[in-house]
């Protein structure tokens, strides 16, 4: 006891010194998915820092970038696989920004979210290198006191935010690696505005692609678009056969989500006690689509997502130009909570697509970027309970949301290993894939406090669920 009490007072006493010496230089490095620079810089600063404590490292080569697989040795034998991206979107518009991206500096936001103090202000600092690091800091702090009560394996991604496609791979081939791991975690920060931790029982599939229309012309004067192909008109009009009126034209999103029982009776409770004001305060939403917050709130959760991020063709310069473009370019992504194949969702896209391109002479390219399941996991598992007993130990209130309308990866986990899953952990950040993403500097304490407890209280839950 007298050793895991020092544990504890060192990640309190040291906070200071690992925001400075630690994270700040971690987020400094610009590790988006496709700066081969950043990327070497942040896989070689996490080699290093845990080359302190863990028994076993190992690199694989991935399709864009590494894939890093780490053993750590505790008390316990069976295995906790955590599961930690190192990349990060890249910079749409840095002019947005309140400091360089990549500056880790220190700054109040604008109001509302002034109400949160000084503010580290990064890509990737919410999502989701400080969780990260601070996880990494917990556990190396265990093992100094050889007090790290379970075993781990750490899984470090480096392609998550195109898809996590050597992940995949990785989990269908090397199976064997994984065969001790009990369930999974990726450690990060969930709470919101008013401090309550978060946990979202699972999270939407997604299928991310690009449409590129195009033809063999020039660009000719609009008198002659009677004559010819225009491929702007040709991929709106592709558009609205997948997707118009608010709705999926495909069979597989068409039919409305049907809620599970339990998914119906923990919205009920959370309905009760929703703040939704506060949670499009944090993002900044001024409208929705509904007046009914219930209705907003439910749609957010549960409706499937036909969003255009790029919608690019013409003339893009100030003023006008009359002639036809000969090229029109989408980037959209599709977000499910339905238990759907994402192969089955592409394929009935892909469908659409080559019925469209029997009346029209234009060409139509159709590219998968992203593309896996929803998943979910039961708020009566062993690792909601962990999480929810950590957060109580801070006196921290939790608040449990039966879906998460974000994707993430876990699903191919659930599904290629049999292992649960979860999210979750202390710490308030915001603004994650946005300008000025932050992590508010002094929620960071209980960030790393609620790692500390959670791999406590997962250990003891663990050897109690062998006993029965």
């Amino acid at each position: 006891m007298e050793s895991i009490n020092k544990v504890e007072s060192n990640l309190i006493r040291s906070i200071h010194p690992f925001i400075e010496k630690e994270l700040r230089p971690f987020l400094k490095i610009p590790s988006y998915t496709r700066n081969k620079q950043g990327i070497k810089e942040a896989k070689e600063f996490i080699i290093s820092y845990i080359n302190d404590f863990a028994d076993e490292i190992s690199e694989y080569q991935g399709i864009t970038n590494p894939l890093i697989l780490a053993n750590v040795e505790g008390k316990a034998k069976d295995k906790l696989l955590i599961y930690m991206m190192y990349d990060t979107q890249p910079i749409n518009n840095e002019i947005e920004w309140i400091s360089n991206p990549f500056g880790a500096e220190i700054h109040t936001l604008e109001s509302p979210l002034d109400m949160l103090g000084e503010c580290i202000i990064a890509r990737g600092a919410y999502n989701s290198k400080t969780p990260l690091i601070s996880f990494l800091n917990v556990v190396r702090e265990f093992k100094r006191s050889n007090e790290l009560p379970i075993s781990l394996l750490l899984l470090f991604d480096g392609e998550e935010e195109i898809g996590s496609p050597t992940l995949f791979k990785f989990i269908e081939e090397k199976k064997e690696l994984f065969k001790d791991s009990t369930d999974a975690y990726y450690p990060s920060t969930k709470q919101d505005l008013t401090g309550k931790s978060i946990i979202k029982l699972g999270y939407k599939g997604i299928l991310s692609l690009t449409i590129t229309v195009s033809t063999k012309n020039k660009e000719p004067h609009s008198a002659y678009s009677a004559m010819i192909p225009n491929p702007a008109t040709d991929l709106i009009s592709l558009l609205g056969s997948i997707y118009s009126n608010g709705e999926f034209q495909i069979e597989t999103l068409k039919k409305p989500y049907e809620m599970t029982k339990e998914e119906i009776l923990v919205l009920n409770e959370l309905i009760k006690k929703l703040d939704l004001q506060n949670i499009k305060k944090k993002v900044g939403i001024q409208q929705t689509r509904e007046n009914d917050p219930k209705s907003d709130f439910i749609n957010y959760l549960f409706n499937p997502t036909f969003n255009i991020s790029t919608l690019k063709s013409g003339f893009l310069e100030e003023g006008s130009k009359n002639y036809v473009p000969n090229k029109a370019i989408c980037n959209l992504d599709i977000r499910f909570a339905h238990t759907a194949s994402a192969n089955k969702v592409f394929e009935e896209i892909k469908e659409k697509i080559d019925e469209f391109t029997k009346s029209s002479n234009s060409n139509i390219e159709l590219v998968k970027h992203i593309g896996y399941e929803s998943s979910r996991v039961s708020k009566d598992s062993i690792l909601v309970e962990s999480l929810i007993k950590s957060a109580n130990k801070l006196e921290v209130e939790t608040e449990i949301w039966p879906i998460s309308a974000a994707a993430a990866p876990l699903s191919k986990i659930q599904e290629g290993l049999g292992l649960n899953f979860i999210t979750g952990g202390l710490g308030i950040g915001g603004s994650a894939h946005s300008a000025n993403e932050f992590i508010q500097c002094s929620s960071i304490i209980n960030s790393r406090l609620s790692y500390f407890y959670f791999l406590q209280n997962y250990s003891q839950l663990n050897k109690e669920r062998a006993k029965d």
